[in-house]
């Protein structure tokens, strides 16, 4: 994105995520990263043209998140969202239950490009990354076998989380449930 665009702003809605952020992005200086709620930025009207979001809009206020894009997007902005998705229904107790601790709400994969277009988006390009997700979830698995005791004990509960994630995933049958898409899309006016 530096290569093509001048203006990077990066939001995030906890303080965990904003300092790991920063320290990740520490070297480049033309990357403003910012904390704000997603449904009530600071940004003025029509500020951009392009905005990306990975896993935050598959959750609860999505309604209002979109509603907020649609208000800073430049009239023919694009939105690119990746998002996990339900790839069979009715989705496992388990599987609910790994959404439902990660604070997620994921659409049934034939029903997610129907909700954005209701939302006043029109797609231009929808890819399936679902077979990304298994080498995913095994760089998950062995990093958690890894992690160093001291590393684990100071966040047991996404160690613990994402060590639950990747055994659902890889051997109890969540690729079955679990899917993984990309959308690009215009704001229609």
């Amino acid at each position: 994105m530096l290569e093509y665009f001048t203006d990077i702003n990066i939001i995030v809605d906890n303080y965990d995520s904003l300092l790991n952020t920063r320290m990740n992005l520490k070297e480049i200086d033309s990357i403003k990263i910012k904390m704000m709620d997603y449904a009530h930025t600071d940004f003025k009207d029509k500020q951009f043209d392009l905005i990306y979001a990975q896993a935050s809009i598959s959750v609860p206020g999505r309604k209002n998140i979109l509603k907020e894009v649609k208000r800073i997007l430049s009239d023919e902005g694009l939105l690119s969202v990746s998002e996990i998705v339900s790839l069979k229904e009715p989705v496992a107790g388990f599987i609910k239950d790994i959404w439902e601790r990660s604070g997620l709400e994921p659409f049934a994969s034939s029903t997610i490009i129907k909700f954005y277009k209701s939302k006043g988006f029109e797609a231009i390009s929808e890819k399936n990354l679902s077979d990304t997700l298994r080498d995913f979830y095994e760089k998950v698995r062995f990093s958690v076998s890894k992690a160093g005791k001291d590393e684990k004990e100071q966040d047991k509960k996404y160690f613990s989380q994402m060590k639950h994630e990747s055994h659902a995933y890889l051997k109890l049958g969540g690729d079955k449930f679990i899917g993984f898409k990309c959308l690009i899309m215009r704001k229609a006016n």
